[in-house]
Order: C-alpha cells, then structure tokens, then sequence
C-alpha cells in the first residue's frame, strides 16, 4: 500500500510569484533532499496517510479553492503516491493541480507530470542556499520536462548570490526556447540571521540579464504572506 508522510493540510493564499493572492488548498509533504541555509519551512511533526485516508481529509474542505497545491519540503519525493493521488482527486475535483518543487528530481516529475498543470520550480542556486551540489544537470532535465505544462521558475536572491549563478540559470531557462515563462526573483526572508538580503541595485542587474537572455517575464517578488502574517 503506498503512503505518504503530510504535515500539514490547510487553506491559505499564495503567497509568491505569479499566482499570487490565489486562494489554495495546500498539501504540506514531510522531508526533503536538500538544505538550503535559508530555509523558512522546518517541519517537525507528520501523519502518514493512504491516497484514500488523504482523499477523505481533501473533501472535508469541499470546492473553496482554487488550486490543490503540492508543496513541502519536498512533493516530489512521494512520486508513486502522487500520481496515484491525483488519478483519484481529479474523480471528484477539477481545480487545477499546483506542484511546488526544488526543481532537483527530474526522474520523480516524470512520474507525476501528467497528473500536474502548473510546476514552480525553484532553481537552488549555490551561492544563495550554501550547498555544495551540482544541481545544474538535474535543474536542465527537470526544466525540460515541466516545460510541458505551465513552468514557473523562482530563484531566491540573498546578499551572498553570484553573478555566475545567474548567467548559468539563464543559460538554463533560455535553453528551453520558450518565451514568456514566468521567472520570479525572490529576496531573502532575512529571518534566521544566516543571510543577508540583497540589495536594489544587484536585483535591478540580475533582472535586466535573465530579460535579455531568455525574454522571460522576470519578476522581483518577496513572499506576500510573511507580510501579511498568514501560511
């Protein structure tokens, strides 16, 4: 029997990036691959659920939403529990369905991309989270394949970030020869005293690169829900 491990089901408004303001159900999945020096989400506690047990909490909140979004730590690292999930919830639900990843496990979004219409896809740039990975091959397959449905890229920009590490995502983004994908630069949440928060002029300059480079929709957008105190 496939199970997952859940931390939190909720209902909240989106707080990043395009889609932005968007009231949403959100699956908070326990565990991730990685660990981003700034990272805002430590999740202490789960419950284990079956596809089934899941279903029945998901119907509790009935139709006020509009997105069912996929988030965590990291969705990704439950694909066969996913896809089967979502076999299921789209029995009952037509909302669309919004994968939040770290952009990482590209094998994993193979077996999940059909059941999915929107990924935001993080690039983990390594100057921004402290990691030490190569993350730039699994970041290129795994762009490829989300390209297939609606991609939304979101990078988090610290004091710390390198020039390098933009021209390399761009390189990436602009690869997929596809114009206008959504790209949302984020300031650091400079919470934990780990990070410093980049500066006007560094942002303006990361900005102006990826434009010219990918002829993307770039963006420069902090996360609206720590502003406005809400998940």
């Amino acid at each position: 029997m496939q199970t997952a491990k859940i931390s939190e089901i909720f209902l909240s408004y989106q707080g990043e990036g395009p889609y932005a303001s968007s009231r949403q159900l959100f699956l908070r999945f326990y565990g991730c691959n990685k660990s981003c020096v700034f990272c805002d989400t430590l999740l202490e506690s789960y419950k284990t659920f079956t596809k089934d047990n899941l279903m029945g909490k998901v119907l509790d909140f009935e139709g006020d939403y509009n997105e069912l979004v996929l988030t965590g730590g990291e969705p990704l690292l439950f694909p066969e529990f996913i896809s089967g999930f979502l076999v299921l919830f789209k029995n009952y639900r037509e909302n669309p369905i919004y994968l939040e990843t770290n952009g990482t496990l590209p094998e994993a979004l193979e077996k999940v991309i059909d059941q999915v219409d929107i990924v935001a896809m993080d690039f983990k740039l390594p100057s921004s989270t402290g990691g030490t990975d190569d993350v730039w091959a699994s970041h290129e397959r795994f762009a490829g394949i989300a390209a297939a449905k609606e991609l939304i890229i979101k990078a988090v920009v610290t004091g710390s970030t390198d020039f390098k590490d933009i021209k390399r995502m761009a390189s990436v983004i602009g690869g997929l020869g596809q114009d206008g994908i959504d790209i949302v630069l984020q300031p650091v949440t400079a919470a934990n005293g780990l990070v410093t928060e980049p500066d006007e002029e560094m942002l303006y300059y990361f900005k102006k690169h990826i434009e010219k480079e990918t002829r993307g929709n770039v963006m420069i957008f902090g996360q609206m829900h720590k502003c406005l105190g809400i998940r």
